[in-house]
């Protein structure tokens, strides 16, 4: 947790770490938004903190996520997300700039969401019987799709339930 706190001001990192105390490990999102409330999302709820993040704010952050220099991460802005250490993820929105159909930066910045990733020990074990080719010693070309918040474990679980016997 610490380790996306870091991007956050001295402020708000109070603020987060006080409301999120006993309910660490089941924080997925933390979203700040332009003029707005911090909203923490987790696995069963969603919960606002009443302060009000300002521009400034928003782009502190961002350069602060970006290295301090955004020009550096403009491809990973342009495609929504920047990935910060530990696999985070930090959603971009703001007004896109978009040249032959395709976005090449987004500006006016008014929103970041960090998706925090954690480890899920044991969270594949039941999958691995069906992408593993032990006769061959190898790997089946396997692929995992869900959307957000979904997670792929109890996807990949569902599928094997209607197209394998899943023991």
């Amino acid at each position: 947790m610490n380790d996306v706190l870091k991007y956050f001001p001295d402020k708000m990192q109070v603020l987060i770490n006080n409301e999120t105390k006993e309910k660490k490990d089941e924080l997925e999102e933390i979203h700040v938004r332009v003029s707005k409330p911090i909203l923490l999302k987790y696995s069963n709820n969603e919960k606002a903190i009443k302060y009000y993040v300002s521009p400034e704010e928003i782009l502190t952050i961002l350069q602060l996520v970006c290295e301090n220099s955004i020009y550096t991460y403009q491809n990973q802005i342009a495609e929504g997300f920047v990935t910060i250490q530990g696999g985070h993820r930090v959603g971009v929105t703001g007004s896109c700039v978009i040249q032959n159909g395709k976005v090449i930066n987004i500006n006016y910045i008014n929103s970041l969401n960090f998706r925090i990733s954690r480890q899920v020990i044991g969270s594949g074990q039941k999958a691995l019987k069906h992408i593993l080719d032990e006769n061959n010693n190898s790997i089946f070309s396997t692929l995992i799709v869900a959307p957000p918040r979904l997670w792929k474990n109890h996807c990949f679980k569902r599928y094997c339930k209607t197209n394998f016997e899943w023991n």
